[in-house]
């Protein structure tokens, strides 16, 4: 039964792409199809989320293909050795919560994955900034829901690519115009103090920062939720937190970097489809959209080292029956079976 929810599901996203793409062009079933963004707005519409990338096929890609152009490679620097995960979000989208603290979460405090991983995350998500060439509307108008009606994705996508994914970027790439987000103001100020906490860590002190950003992404909105400021103070207060003795610097931060460190952010976010994104050595991990696991299965599948973490044997074994199962929906799709 799970396996055939799997394949219905896997239909319901690709047969609109593949009839679409039998009226355009020939393909290859080794090509690997992502449904874009736009067609996931529109199936996701209830929430009014963009989502992050659907991947169908055993070959992994580097970079994301839109009808508008290709997007430049993550500027981050990868440590020899270990599986890179990059990980773009936003605090206000419903599914980067789900993700940070269900799945992702669940991987790295799993025994061994922590110590075989290094993770770089990005709190600017779907965010850009109001700019003279592509536009942009930084007042909020926000639905019951929390949804930002000023925001425009092909905004976003003018911004990553004049702003980021260019060797000649605008001069008001990263102000004097403002913030637009998907959210409204709140969202700026979950992911301020996200930012903050990486800054009085250390950027490459990932493992340290890592419960502080589930323990907020798990509360935006909840009703322990007062205000950012003492959400943060409770997260900071949690047991073993790294940030325990360090909620002055937090809030020095937090309440005197004008932006500074949320434009860090911003200066890595490289254009993406939706929040959340996760590349994995550079690539989005297999069937994201389908398989709860599927970011973990992609970390055992490129460690290269002698010690994977104890759980890497089941993963690597659904994981090929998961690829097998999706080549044959795939072919039965397309010869219309």
């Amino acid at each position: 039964m799970l396996m055939q929810s799997y394949l219905d599901s896997l239909a319901y996203y690709l047969v609109p792409l593949i009839n679409k793409m039998r009226a355009t062009a020939t393909f290859s079933l080794c090509i690997p199809l992502m449904v874009s963004a736009q067609n996931q707005a529109q199936i996701s519409t209830a929430n009014q989320q963009l989502r992050g990338p659907v991947l169908i096929s055993d070959l992994g890609v580097s970079k994301y293909n839109f009808e508008d152009g290709d997007v430049a490679t993550p500027d981050v620097t990868y440590v020899t050795g270990r599986v890179n995960l990059i990980v773009l979000t936003e605090s206000g989208c419903s599914n980067c919560q789900d993700s940070v603290a269900g799945p992702l979460n669940a991987m790295i405090t799993s025994p061994g994955f922590a110590d075989i991983i290094n993770l770089k995350q990005f709190s600017f998500g779907n965010h850009y900034f109001v700019t003279q060439k592509c536009g942009g509307n930084g007042a909020n108008n926000q639905t019951a829901s929390g949804y930002n009606l000023n925001y425009s994705a092909e905004t976003r996508h003018c911004w990553a690519n004049n702003c980021i994914n260019t060797v000649d970027p605008m001069d008001d790439c990263f102000g004097p115009g403002s913030i637009v987000t998907q959210h409204g103001p709140k969202e700026i100020e979950y992911n301020m103090m996200q930012a903050c906490a990486q800054r009085v860590a250390g950027y490459d002190n990932w493992l340290d920062y890592w419960p502080f950003l589930v323990c907020t992404e798990a509360n935006y909105g909840s009703p322990f939720d007062s205000n950012t400021v003492e959400t943060a103070k409770k997260c900071a207060d949690e047991e073993g937190s790294y940030y325990q003795d360090k909620v002055f610097e937090l809030l020095v931060c937090y309440e005197n970097s004008d932006g500074d460190e949320l434009v860090k952010m911003a200066m890595k976010t490289f254009d993406h489809p939706g929040t959340p994104t996760i590349l994995v050595n550079g690539n989005s991990p297999l069937l994201l959209e389908f398989w709860v696991d599927a970011v973990a299965a992609e970390v055992c599948y490129e460690y290269s080292g002698s010690s994977p973490p104890p759980a890497c044997a089941d993963l690597l074994e659904k994981r090929t029956k998961f690829m097998y199962e999706t080549e044959k929906a795939i072919e039965s799709i397309v010869h219309g079976n």
